[in-house]
């Protein structure tokens, strides 16, 4: 913008001077045209009046120039005096009988076309400039065919002279100014898609803060380099805690640091090294012919010297954290160069910052596959790369399923496979679990609708649990599927934040109000604070894998039947529904219907299912109520 401005002051300052010089030309010519005059009769009666008035006009626009009045308004009153001026003469002509005047009078009217593609060439042509041009034309054409029907009205032969003059002055004034207002436009307009040009060049190869190279330049910087071949090392430049900076400081001195640091990079880096801003806080420095030990000490000095101007600038002491690679040892692809050095720079955030590190390839791999994951996890839904399947809950007494548990899938184009234990964490830290969780919730309501009265149950984490408006979102998935909230449970991980987080109070209260079940997943790994069991609002316990796992004769076995008889009676106390977990053989499922437990799950009892598979599952199983030992045929033992 100030850019801009800064052009268009300097655009209207050389109008300026051009109008200030060039008007007194003007008026000169005009003082000497009178001066030369032929001494007839047009140059006595005619010719004093119309210099008169020219002079005026000349004067007037002097001043207003010469005392800062728009240009435009002074463009506008010269334009429509001058085209005035030719139509007045004409008008004259053909009123006034001075017919030896005729002739050297119109050929003098050509003077003022070339006067008035002066004046439109010196401002943009406006509306109501085009409409004074197009009215001249318009007067020089009407007075034109006035002077001509002027002698044979009166019975006089037709000057063929004259006629020609007239012609040539007709032509004249319509192709030089049309021409001439066309030549501006399309001036404008190629001025116009050439500044858009190179607005949107700078905007893809410079990054606007800074006036660093941006990513493309970068990009084509490294590809450069990689085929000419040799070695060259890639830094990864992060400033530390730039967030405190912005929010501290707020972000006008956070715009300052960037610049900072990106002058003192471009002042300290080696002579030929390129320094780019990636995004953000990140920056990197591309040393064309280091090797790794002159890369390391490179960066070790950008590590020390950099951050000194910078920290004075803004009030604070400011620190970085470099990454580094190498070509080829490192990587011989440009993109894989910089995400190894990138994985660098993440590995030094997560020791301590201030350092600088090179990529190690077996400390890093966990690193670029989170960063992958990261990335590609923010698309897959819209690639509809998630799905669902449904590890059913069975009620031990007859084996029959009265629940489904919703197990999120992900199958990535090119990893394959991803565990929910992998991809769930990396949700949850780069902030994606609110609209995953949302898409599950939704999708295991509607597929719910076609299981008739058997439950689904949906994971939610702790993030989930501590923001404001779950309810809100558990509400919509509810309203928009049409599934009844009864047949909604909600298991909730057991985290500190489940048991002492006020806000996850609330949260429980509203969910519970919405009539949805809530359960507590994997009891009896974490936290299991029994005394809070009392004031939760649950509806439902699933004991962790672990607490059977002893079951029936094994070294653990008592202290698992202690543990169990324990937990069921606090359940049936309470009451609560008792899930267990992790049911792999048919001994541990006859000892848990000796203890008395209702629900259990695992994959003894049925390996999670795709949804059509879970269906069918419903739709083969025996009536209610036939004989347990037929409903276990239908299973893994």
């Amino acid at each position: 913008m100030g850019e801009g401005s800064a052009a268009q002051r300097d655009l209207l300052a050389v109008w300026r001077r051009m109008l200030l010089l060039g008007l007194p030309a003007v008026q000169a010519s005009a003082v000497l045209a009178a001066l030369l005059g032929r001494g007839d009769a047009w140059d006595r009666l005619v010719d004093p009046a119309l210099y008169l008035v020219l002079s005026g006009m000349l004067v007037t626009a002097w001043l207003a120039v010469l005392r800062g009045h728009e240009v435009r308004a002074v463009t506008l009153l010269l334009t429509a005096g001058s085209g005035a001026m030719l139509s007045m003469k004409l008008l004259l002509l053909a009123l006034l009988p001075l017919q030896r005047a005729l002739l050297p009078e119109l050929l003098e009217t050509l003077v003022w076309l070339p006067v008035l593609i002066t004046w439109t060439l010196l401002g943009d042509l406006s509306r109501p400039v085009r409409r004074t041009l197009n009215l001249t034309v318009l007067s020089v054409a009407a007075f034109s065919a006035l002077l001509l029907l002027r002698p044979v009205t009166q019975g006089v032969a037709l000057d063929v002279d004259a006629l020609r003059a007239l012609l040539q002055i007709n032509l004249a004034a319509v192709v030089c100014l049309y021409g001439a207002s066309y030549f501006v436009r399309r001036n404008d307009t190629l001025g116009r898609a050439q500044g858009e040009q190179q607005v949107l060049r700078q905007l893809v190869y410079t990054d606007l803060l800074t006036g660093l190279p941006g990513r493309v330049r970068l990009g084509e910087h490294l590809r450069e380099l990689t085929e000419r071949g040799g070695t060259f090392a890639a830094l990864v430049v992060d400033v530390d805690a730039f967030k405190i900076v912005n929010d501290t400081l707020g972000h006008a001195a956070g715009d300052e640091l960037l610049r900072g640091v990106a002058h003192e990079l471009q002042r300290l880096v080696p002579a030929g090294s390129g320094v780019y801003r990636l995004s953000g806080d990140e920056f990197v420095v591309l040393l064309p012919h280091a090797d790794a030990s002159g890369a390391q000490w490179e960066a070790q000095r950008l590590l020390t010297h950099v951050p000194t101007r910078p920290s004075l600038q803004v009030g604070m002491d400011i620190t970085l954290s470099i990454g580094l690679s190498v070509y080829p040892e490192d990587a011989t692809d440009p993109d894989e160069l910089l995400r190894h050095a990138d994985s660098a720079m993440s590995a030094v955030k997560c020791a301590g910052r201030r350092q600088v590190r090179r990529y190690q390839p077996q400390q890093d791999a966990a690193t670029e596959r989170f960063q992958v994951l990261a990335r590609d996890l923010s698309v897959a839904l819209a690639r509809e790369e998630l799905s669902l399947h449904f590890q059913p809950v069975f009620r031990l007494s007859d084996l029959r399923p009265v629940k489904a548990e919703a197990l999120l899938r992900w199958t990535h184009p090119q990893l394959g496979a991803v565990s929910p234990g992998e991809f769930i964490p990396v949700a949850e830290r780069v902030g994606l679990i609110a609209p995953v969780g949302a898409w599950v919730l939704r999708a295991a309501c509607l597929e719910a609708l076609r299981w008739g009265d058997v439950t689904v149950s949906v994971n939610v984490s702790a993030v989930q649990l501590l923001q404001a408006e779950f309810p809100q979102v558990v509400q919509g998935a509810l309203r928009d599927t049409g599934l009844s909230a009864r047949r909604l449970e909600l298991e909730l991980t057991e985290t500190a934040a489940l048991y002492e987080d006020t806000r996850a109070a609330q949260t429980l209260e509203d969910l519970r109000a919405l009539g949805v079940r809530l359960s507590i997943d994997d009891f009896g790994s974490g936290y299991s604070n029994l005394s809070r069991l009392r004031t939760l609002p649950i509806t439902g316990v699933k004991l962790d894998r672990s607490c059977i796992q002893g079951l029936p004769d094994g070294p653990g076995g008592p202290f698992a039947r202690a543990l169990l008889e324990a937990v069921l009676g606090l359940t049936r106390h309470l009451p609560l529904d008792l899930t267990a977990e992790g049911i792999e053989n048919a001994a541990q499922l006859t000892a848990l219907r000796d203890l008395g437990c209702p629900l259990g799950q695992g994959h003894g009892l049925s390996h999670p299912l795709t949804a059509p598979d879970f269906r069918a599952l419903l739709h083969t199983l025996p009536p209610s109520g036939g004989q347990a030992g037929a409903a276990a045929s239908c299973f893994r033992f």
